[in-house]
């Protein structure tokens, strides 16, 4: 397999909704793959907890089992799950969690860092690591999408809480990320259900959202990942994303070095009448490094999508090997930690 193919590979995180090593997974990670999500259903996810069959079925072995493996056919390697403060919780009863995310307002801050230095060794044990967490989104209107998931309503309490969690992650060794960029104060219906919504918000109403961004960004934070959808006060024609404007704006104005990681590129609120490979390019050339979608055949198919068009040009071939080596070496860093 030649060395655009495996970059297409690399800069792909697949949701694997089981732990169980599949034969997609081996594929996925023999083909040049560095990081996975392990997943959850719509309906675990709307529940903001997983299923009864899971918490039952599945075991610390089986968790560990699946990093083994993955790192067996590609070395080091990104197994992220949702470990949101309250919010959505992929590793349930392995590790520390509470019940809504306003129960954090009650904690010190020596707490908040200790829960997240504690649920980072949780996760390690199961050979996790990586966070797609905090939400750092300020919502101040209708949003069912980020129902039961943000701590306030306070920028400098959002910004705080964000920050000490993010420190105790990552001086654990794990990998933690912010969402999403840029904020999303007003989402009167979930991206999941509507291919035209967006955020209506002006400049001025996402202001406090930003400043909590820029303060994860000053406390370190390894990853952001961008929204699902358009901001039209930044970019009405392109989800966050796929927005160019969007990554032009967290790179410059606001700084940040690390890795840009998109939301479902598979959303019908991304998608906008798009397919998931015109997604993905749009994605690359708007210069974010690692594309979330589901696993199963379009994994493929993105991928050699990727190839493609690095061949005629349309994809910058620096771009995509820039994105794939930012993948490769926050994976090598993060099992030398």
């Amino acid at each position: 397999m030649n060395e655009i193919s495996r970059d297409a590979y690399a800069v792909l995180l697949p949701a694997f909704g089981d732990i169980d090593f599949t034969v997609d997974a081996a594929s996925f990670f023999r083909s040049g793959g560095v990081a996975s999500l392990l997943g959850s259903t719509r309906e675990e996810y709307v529940a903001r907890r997983m299923s009864p069959d899971r918490r039952q079925s599945e075991t610390l072995e089986r968790f560990m089992a699946y990093a083994s493996h993955a790192r067996a056919l590609a070395g080091n390697v990104l197994i992220a799950v949702d470990y949101e403060v309250g919010g959505v919780h992929r590793l349930h009863h392995f590790g520390p969690q509470l019940t809504h995310p306003i129960d954090v307002l009650e904690m010190s801050d020596e707490a908040v860092k200790n829960f997240g230095s504690e649920a980072a060794r949780a996760a390690k044990l199961c050979g996790v690591n990586f966070f797609l967490a905090p939400v750092v989104d300020l919502v101040t209107g209708s949003n069912p999408w980020l129902r039961d998931r943000t701590f306030s309503v306070d920028a400098g309490t959002v910004a705080r809480v964000a920050s000490t969690f993010i420190r105790g992650v990552q001086e654990e060794g794990l990998i933690a990320t912010a969402k999403h960029f840029p904020g999303h104060p007003h989402v009167p219906v979930d991206p999941f259900d509507s291919p035209t919504v967006t955020v209506t918000a002006a400049l001025d109403e996402l202001a406090p959202s930003l400043r909590c961004f820029d303060a994860v960004i000053a406390a370190g934070v390894r990853a952001i990942m961008t929204g699902p959808i358009p901001v039209d006060a930044i970019d009405p024609d392109e989800p966050s994303s796929s927005s160019a404007k969007v990554v032009a704006m967290l790179r410059g104005a606001h700084h940040f070095k690390g890795l840009i990681v998109s939301d479902d590129i598979d959303l019908p609120g991304t998608l906008r009448g798009r397919t998931v490979p015109d997604v993905a390019i749009a994605s690359l050339q708007a210069g974010v490094d690692l594309l979330l979608l589901a696993s199963g055949p379009q994994v493929d198919e993105v991928a050699a999508r990727i190839v493609r068009s690095v061949e005629n040009g349309d994809l910058n071939r620096v771009s995509l090997t820039r994105a794939a080596n930012a993948v490769r070496s926050l994976a090598e860093g993060a099992w030398q930690a």
